[in-house]
């Protein structure tokens, strides 16, 4: 997309939306006083019943070999764009492949009809994910499930984003906080959406060190982004911006 467009998708979406559908976005709960693992119990996911749309975020276990470096996730309350805490992700010398993620509950949707979901990111300025490095991926997939929560839709979304980006487009940087979003339409037998973020490594030689930073998740309606005319199933999805990057900066991240 043109960076003119692009910005004007941006302030469109940012003023014609309706309030999030996602409780505890900012990672506020459980309440911790120290950055902390998620092994340890820093989890979204553990939030008082009713207080978080989180459902899920750990490593897989299957993906930890007992060599070739430990990802690691969590919270903390050493950075934070809004409120006190975030959720970290944190590759510390990953030279296999290591998987993460974080799940949302089934959220409720209106059929044919646009979303918006963002995120916001900041590397580590300490230990930052460079370009010079094996960089790992964050993955999106939105799923899809009819009026009962056990039928799946026919049809699933997804993005993928490297960290911190490309060489001539960054995405994330250690000096601000920066805001990565994806833009998908519900099928028209959808009412439910699940949303899930990966963070991972993949089978590409090398090696990846460092940490990144997330905070204020929002899944929000797009006003005037439902269908106007009959939905076909078959019909390819419109096209959407994938990722709000800017040009790189002649600094490194």
């Amino acid at each position: 997309m043109k960076p003119l467009a692009l910005l004007l998708a941006c302030s469109l979406a940012a003023s014609a939306q309706d309030a999030s559908l996602i409780k505890n976005p900012s990672f506020e709960e459980p309440v911790i006083s120290a950055r902390t693992s998620e092994r340890d119990g820093a989890n979204p996911a553990l939030a008082a019943e009713g207080t978080t749309s989180w459902t899920q975020f750990h490593v897989e276990a299957r993906s930890q070999e007992k060599s070739g470096g430990e990802l690691v996730v969590g919270m903390t309350n050493q950075f934070a764009r809004t409120g006190k805490q975030s959720i970290f992700i944190d590759f510390k010398e990953v030279s296999v492949q290591r998987r993460s993620f974080l799940m949302t509950d089934i959220l409720p949707v209106k059929a044919g009809h646009l979303y918006r979901f963002a995120l916001w990111g900041r590397i580590d300025s300490k230990r930052p994910l460079s370009l010079d490095q094996r960089r790992p991926l964050m993955k999106l997939e939105f799923e899809y499930f009819t009026s009962d929560p056990e039928t799946q839709c026919d049809r699933s979304d997804y993005g993928t984003q490297m960290i911190p980006g490309s060489l001539d487009r960054l995405m994330f940087f250690s000096t601000k906080w920066t805001e990565y979003f994806r833009i998908v339409r519900t099928p028209e037998d959808a009412a439910f959406m699940k949303v899930t973020v990966r963070w991972e490594t993949d089978k590409v030689p090398g090696v990846t060190d460092g940490a990144i930073y997330f905070d204020d998740v929002s899944v929000v309606a797009l006003r005037g982004g439902e269908s106007l005319a009959p939905l076909d199933p078959a019909a390819p999805t419109p096209p959407v911006p994938d990722e709000a990057a800017e040009p790189a900066p002649k600094e490194k991240p």
